[in-house]
């Protein structure tokens, strides 16, 4: 596959605006369009508002990038916390159902239960708050201020208190669990990073990563008691209950140094592979795992002799979380840029299985209840659901926004259909009720739809298995698949002849669909990497933008034939609109500032029209016969006015 030029899988690199009259058969195109855009603008006159916002798939998603967990043990449940999205999922662990959408700060990077008053503290570091939610009934109780960039929490049941560790403002704050307050802020060392807890000697641990060393802090009195000078950059932190250490993972110094729990001291430092970034401690074996992030490995320490076991070869690629199930003794290790999760077998220290789990593998938590093992996936938005007896995967959870890349409407049922191009997938949302009806599975990466009110299909090209779906708009089903060329990016219907159009931006051609069988007319060579179609219903053309030849090629709709190519501007054409008052196309060329006429009829350059930087996309005003055009670099919308 070629390299795709910019905007090719972008969306708003799409003329979207012309589908509608697209939709209609000849004769009653006109007619429509007038009515449907004359509505349109009265509508603006009038004064517009958001009616509803819906969210895909269901409304408990919303959480587009998981990052956090923790596990609460009253009440079986599982929150998921995100990177942006301001709100925190609730999984029950019993039916893995999403059960609860709490609203939280932005960015919460660190969860933690409170096991006394059953609570959960959301650490938002953006916000520079924390958010407690009621564990009984999800809902929040309060929000509370804390230092600059909370990223690290950690639960006291001694004293009943939570830390949070700030780590743009060098401290700690510390919260009462039963009252919720800020009892007191505790300066510790240079971008405090993560926290944890000794209950032997109620001791809490802070590795401040820039200040290269590790804060002691007392858990009754609040108070500092002593620095301990580790290596570069502690990242991570674990707890060993069996010999009283706590193991500090330096990333940039590529060891782990421990520490004495009683005596604050150092015991040794454990030389690893590269860039330690995850501790976990198996309790049955007496073992500390560490998952070395560039050196693709796990290194297994012995708990008592604090000698290195073995070290175990994982994921291809940056191992990031690790979790441990003390029901079967097996230790979990997600692999970020492999997309899957390790199983190490911790009595042998060998690995078990790989289970294929979303993109960007990035958390881990253990549900002792009913031994499963969740797998927060940041980049596909979802949460793996694995057995920890039988190491497969028993489902996986939507728990953010499909990313929604194209609309189109299908007028026949009063249907909206979209296309959620990461999750490769089509949501149908029911245009009366605004509801879900259903989700279709298509192909990877779908990228734009276009409606065929003849036959009353819905057709998705999916730009990263290159090949379209054909979805029917009565029973939501899939039709079949068929196949076009490199990244199909565009589509556009011709009503006049029952075709269906696919511009393959990495082949540089059009595949033409029969309409009604569902078959591969011809392909046609076009331009370097066409990215956008258009219709001419006056004269049964379609128009394709070529991106990277700086040309638009002109279609005959009844003989499938290339008439002529026309040279536009000196870089990337990169969206179409039709006039149907003038007979004319308009054609943004992004990178060159302008847009250029066509002549309809003629196929002739009419003229060149200087807009503002990087236009991207169109819509036509039928009523003042005006070409809107956006600007996205010029932040901008230029007006262009057309009149004979």
């Amino acid at each position: 596959m070629k390299p795709q030029g910019l905007g090719v899988c972008l969306p708003f690199f799409h003329t979207k605006w012309l589908r509608a009259y697209m939709e209609v058969t000849m004769n009653k195109l006109k007619s429509k369009l007038w009515i449907i855009f004359g509505f349109l603008f009265a509508t603006v006159i009038n004064g517009q508002w958001l009616e509803t916002t819906i969210y895909i798939p269901d409304s408990l998603c919303g959480v587009r990038a998981p990052q956090s967990f923790t596990y609460n043990v009253t009440n079986n449940r599982i929150y998921v916390g995100s990177e942006g999205d301001n709100c925190v999922i609730v999984i029950d662990g019993a039916t893995n159902e999403k059960i609860a959408k709490i609203p939280a700060g932005s960015n919460t990077v660190a969860l933690c239960w409170n096991s006394t008053n059953n609570k959960v503290y959301c650490a938002n570091s953006r916000s520079d708050n924390v958010t407690v939610i009621d564990g009984t009934t999800n809902s929040v109780i309060t929000t509370i201020t804390v230092g600059d960039g909370p990223h690290a929490l950690v639960y006291n049941p001694t004293n009943n208190k939570v830390y949070c560790a700030n780590c743009l403002s060098d401290n700690v704050t510390v919260i009462d669990g039963a009252t919720n307050s800020a009892l007191t802020t505790i300066p510790v060392g240079d971008f405090p990073y993560a926290l944890v807890y000794n209950p032997t000697n109620n001791k809490v641990y802070c590795a401040n990563e820039y200040g290269n060393n590790v804060t002691v802090i007392d858990g009754a009195t609040n108070s500092v008691i002593t620095t301990i000078k580790v290596r570069d950059y502690p990242w991570a932190l674990v707890y060993n209950s069996t010999n009283n250490k706590v193991y500090c993972a330096n990333k940039y110094g590529n060891n782990v140094t421990v520490i004495d729990g009683a005596t604050n001291s150092i015991i040794t430092t454990i030389k690893v592979r590269d860039y330690p970034c995850a501790l976990v401690y198996n309790s049955t074996n007496n073992k500390v795992y560490c998952a070395n992030e560039y050196g693709n490995n796990v290194t297994v320490i012995d708990g008592a002799t604090n000698s290195v076991i073995t070290t175990i070869k994982v994921g291809d690629y940056y191992p990031y979380a690790l979790v441990y199930n003390s029901t079967n003794n097996k230790v979990y290790c997600a692999n970020r840029i492999s997309d899957n999760v390790t199983v190490i077998d911790g009595a042998t220290n060998s690995v078990i299985t790989t289970i294929k789990v979303g993109d960007g593998p990035h958390a881990l938590v253990y549900n002792l209840t009913n031994n499963k093992v969740y797998c927060a996936n940041y980049f596909s938005a979802n949460v793996t659901i694995i057995d920890g007896a039988t190491n497969s995967v028993i489902t996986t959870i939507p728990v953010g926004d499909y990313y929604p890349y194209a609309l189109v409407y299908n007028s026949t049922n009063n249907k909206v259909y979209c296309a959620n191009y990461f999750s490769a997938n089509v949501t149908i949302i029911d245009g009366a009720t605004n509801s879900v009806i259903t989700t279709i599975k298509v192909g990877d990466g779908p990228h734009a739809l276009v409606y065929n009110l003849t036959n009353n299909k819905v057709y998705c090209a999916n730009c990263l298995s290159e090949n379209v779906t054909v979805i029917d708009g009565a029973s939501n089903s899939i039709i079949t698949t068929i196949t076009v060329g490199d990244a199909p990016c565009a589509l556009v219907y011709n009503p006049t002849n029952n075709k269906v159009y696919c511009a393959n931006a990495g082949s540089d051609n059009v595949t033409i669909i029969d309409g009604a069988t569902n078959t591969v007319i011809t392909t046609i060579t076009v331009g370097d990497a066409p990215c956008a179609l258009v219709y001419n219903l006056t004269n049964n053309k379609v128009y394709c933008a070529n991106s990277r030849s700086a040309n638009v090629t002109v279609i005959d709709g009844a003989t499938n034939s290339v008439i002529t190519t026309i040279k536009v501007w000196d870089y990337y054409p990169h969206a179409l609109v039709y006039n149907l008052t003038n007979n004319k196309v308009y054609c943004a060329n992004s990178r060159s500032a302008n847009v250029t006429v066509i002549d309809g009829a003629t196929n002739s350059v009419i003229t060149t029209i200087a807009v503002r930087d990087w236009p991207c996309a169109f819509a036509w005003n039928p009523v003042q016969n005006r070409i809107y055009v956006a600007n996205y670099e010029g932040s901008s919308i230029s007006v262009i006015r057309d009149e004979e």
